[in-house]
Order: C-alpha cells, then structure tokens, then sequence
C-alpha cells in the first residue's frame, strides 16, 4: 500500500507542476534574466511538497512545460480547497520586460466567475521579487467543473514576444456548494444551516480532516481515514517505521532514515563497533565500556573463566561450568577425595614370618 501511495503523490505533484508551468511558453529568444517560480509556502499548500518549484530560469521554460498539448491531457482540476495560485516572478538586470494579461475568462460562469489577478492587466516585470496571484473564484450553490483561460504575454523593451500563454489553452477548476463559506470537501455536504455534514472518517469545518488511528507519526499526512502518507525515508501503516539504508548490528533499532540505536555496549553508524577492547567469551555480552555481562557458567572481565558451584576447592580447577579437574591424588565430583596408598604385595608362596611367642 505504501508504494501505492508514494505513486499517487508523486502523479498528483507532477500533475500540478503541468498545469502551472503551463501558464507560460517560450516564445522567441531565451531573455537571460527573467525568472518565475513558485514558492516553497505555497507549493506545500498546492501539491504537499515543501520546495521552491522553477517554471522558467535565465528566461528558459522548465523541461515539464515544452509538450503542452501532451501535458494537457494530464492536467487535472483544481482542487476545491484550492481557490488561488502564487507565482513569484523578478527580472534579475536593469532591462525592462513588460506583461500583459489578454484574458481572465470563465466559460461556465454558473460555477466559476473570471478568474482574477491582484495587479493591474498591463504593467512591467519588477526588478525584486513579486507575487502574482490568479484566483479562482466560485459561484453559486451547485457543484461542477468550470473551464476558464488565463491569456498573459511578456514582451522585452522592443515588443518583442519571450514568454506566452499557448494557443487556446483552457485550464479547469473544481466548485462545490458556495453556501458553505469554503465549500465541504472530501464529499461532506452543506445543510440547511449552512454547516459543512462530513462523510464518516472526516471532520473539521469544512471535512478538511482526516481521521487516522493511530495518528500519522514522523510528519505523516493523514490523507483519508486510515491512510497515511509518509514523508521520505519513512513507511509503515501509521508512519512509524523508518527506512534505513544499511541494516542495525547487533540488537541496534533504526530510529531515523540511516541512523540507528545501539543496543549497550556497541557504536558506530550501524552499530558494528563494540565498546569492549576484547570481545566477550563464552556468549557474554559487551554492556560498557570494557564491561561484559556474562552468560550463566562463566565470569571474569572477558567470560573467559567458568564457574564451579560448589568449587573445586584447594585441589582442583574449574574448567568448564561445574566440571572440575582434580590434581594428582585427589579425585571426585569437587576433588575433595584423597586417593589412599595400597600395602605392597609379597611374592606367591612368600610367607611374613612373626616372632614366636
């Protein structure tokens, strides 16, 4: 499902960055100094993604912009959440480019009136940066897809054609019942009192808000009920599981995308190094700095030495867990038996003659 999702995002965003690169084309020579972009505020209010998004740099349009008609067929509707676009643009030297907005116009005006720009329709491109903002404003009590062009040429000093709108091209917006200031989403509907009714696994004023349980975690988007959408470097139903590039060794958990918790006793990117100078015997485990916790049968700073429980005493040695090695003489369990001396034998038929009383 995970994969699904990052699938949907990434189309949603290339889609979105379609319908506003192609606001504008190149028309005649490339104008070294004229640049538009969208802000990295209102690009995550648009399509989720928190970047500055380039449409023309050095007066050259971005790559996604140069197949309009092909880019038209993906382009989707606006959102009904979304009701206006931020464009940023600026010429960079002392030259003068000059803008003029041909047409704002709404073909179903039932739905959607004129579009609307906050700056005057014929006027010159700011040396520092300026925003150019396009509304999209919805009419009336109905839902519906309203199709509307946007027609703006930029000119240099000599009236020369850089950058325009191409050739018939109509961009769509989505409205939903205006009764409701902000329209109900996500298929909520306005009541009668004029109050957004939520589909179940929505909420909010407008049913803006999806419910997920448990909550999307590490910056997860929760995108309707019980679906999250993960930021980069994380997956997992709620978001929960990070993406580590290398697995964590020994008993190490990844907690962030390429770093991991080591368990105590060892360090390290992956957690491969030990904090122990010598490693641990017999199973032990490294719990410090040259600390190892040994398993049960053995002690000793490295494990190295086996334990004899009762010990071998005075006469023996532990060499493995409560199994001793007795020293000459001396034998059982826990070498605390004395081996006793035998008398010697006499030679058959040799007799040991007593005095006579």
């Amino acid at each position: 499902m995970d994969t699904n999702i990052t699938f949907f995002r990434l189309s949603l965003k290339t889609c979105f960055l379609l319908l506003l690169g192609c606001l504008l084309t190149k028309a005649v020579q490339d104008q070294g100094s004229l640049y538009m972009w969208i802000d990295a505020n209102q690009a995550r209010i648009l399509i989720g993604f928190e970047e500055d998004i380039l449409i023309v740099s050095e007066g050259k349009m971005a790559p996604f912009t140069h197949d309009f008609r092909k880019a038209q067929q993906r382009m989707p509707a606006i959102p009904v959440n979304i009701h206006y676009v931020n464009f940023t643009w600026q010429a960079t030297d002392q030259a003068d480019y000059f803008y003029e907005f041909q047409s704002l116009r709404s073909m179903d005006r039932d739905i959607m009136d004129n579009p609307t720009v906050n700056l005057p329709l014929l006027g010159t491109v700011p040396h520092k940066p300026s925003v150019v903002q396009v509304g999209f404003p919805c009419l009336g009590d109905q839902d519906g897809v309203a199709a509307f062009e946007v027609t703006i040429l930029v000119m240099d000093a000599g009236g020369n054609v850089i950058l325009r709108t191409p050739h018939n091209a109509i961009f769509f917006k989505t409205c939903q019942r205006a009764k409701c200031p902000g329209g109900c989403r996500n298929g909520g509907y306005c009541n009668e009192r004029q109050v957004c009714e939520c589909q179940d696994g929505f909420y909010g004023p407008h049913c803006e808000k999806a419910l997920c349980s448990p909550r999307c975690s590490n910056g997860g988007l929760c995108m309707s009920p019980g679906v999250c959408i993960c930021p980069p470097g994380y997956h997992g139903n709620s978001c929960e599981k990070a993406n580590c590039s290398a697995t964590c060794l020994h008993g190490g958990t990844c907690f962030h995308p390429g770093k991991c918790i080591c368990a105590a006793g060892y360090e390290g990117g992956r957690c491969e190094l030990s904090k122990c100078r010598q490693p641990c015997k017999n199973g032990g485990r490294c719990t410090g700095v040259n600390k190892c916790k040994c398993s049960k049968g053995f002690h000793g700073d490295i494990c190295s030495k086996a334990v004899c429980e009762p010990s071998c005493g005075a006469h023996g040695i532990c060499v493995e867990p409560n199994k001793c090695q007795c020293r000459d003489g001396w034998h059982g369990r826990h070498c605390n038996k004395s081996q006793q001396l035998t008398p010697p034998c006499h030679p058959e038929g040799e007799r040991e003659r007593f005095p006579q009383s």
